[in-house]
């Protein structure tokens, strides 16, 4: 029965490649799309759960049901798919569908994390960083803040910076301070030029070049991603 499901739903049409959180499948006829992905959810196709639950979510098709969003998101997510744990989590934060969870957001955000999520990787860095959901560990903040910003989430290098800049969860040094604000302001990000004023205050010439060297060594070797937030 599933792989039957399966098959009309791609001879419709209807079956879409993996994609980030935030996109949405638009075929022709959303009705016809939401049964048979309805169909290939409850027959335990992951991808389908996943898809179920980010239309439900957003209400692309009838009212927005973020409780049925999070039931689908979850049979998703225990089976490892990595944007389901993601949006999860999210949901968690946010307390949409579900109880607000600040330690099951945390937990669910690790798993997405540990998947790759770029996003997660952020929105967990930010939790360790300020303890929310999980008790505070400078250390573990600057780990995933640097995950988070080697696939490409921009916002996560100000804060990076900052970590070095202090010595706070890494060992201080000025060079990869200046050398991820360097990067955030080449990404497009509005840092204050005090910041960076400041930084390079107590550096040499030899320094400040050394980090420009890295920052653009660093941003040949990144490829732009979106970036998680918290609310």
């Amino acid at each position: 029965m599933r792989v039957l499901t399966l098959a009309a739903a791609l001879s419709a049409g209807l079956w879409c490649a993996p994609a980030p959180a935030a996109d949405v499948p638009t075929p022709a006829n959303y009705g016809q799309a939401m049964r048979w992905y309805e169909r290939a959810a409850e027959a335990g196709h992951v991808r389908a759960q996943f898809y179920l639950g980010l239309m439900l979510e957003t209400g692309v098709r009838g009212p927005v049901d973020a409780a049925a969003a999070a039931a689908w998101y979850r049979q998703a997510a225990r089976q490892g798919h990595v944007q389901a744990q993601y949006k999860l989590g999210l949901l968690h934060y946010e307390g949409r569908g579900v109880p607000r969870d600040l330690a099951r957001a945390a937990r669910w955000y690790e798993k997405a994390a540990q998947g790759g999520s770029a996003q997660a990787q952020y929105n967990l860095a930010l939790m360790y960083e300020r303890g929310r959901g999980v008790a505070a560990d400078a250390v573990r903040a600057a780990w995933w803040y640097e995950k988070a910003a080697e696939n490409g989430v921009g916002a996560a290098r100000p804060n990076l910076s900052a970590l070095y800049a202090r010595g706070t969860g890494v060992r201080r040094d000025p060079v990869q301070a200046l050398m991820w604000l360097e990067m955030a302001v080449a990404g497009g990000l509005d840092v204050d030029a005090d910041v960076r004023d400041d930084l390079t205050a107590g550096m040499s010439p030899g320094q400040i070049e050394e980090a420009g060297r890295r920052a653009r060594e660093r941003l040949g070797a990144i490829a732009p991603a979106a970036g998680g937030t918290l609310p």
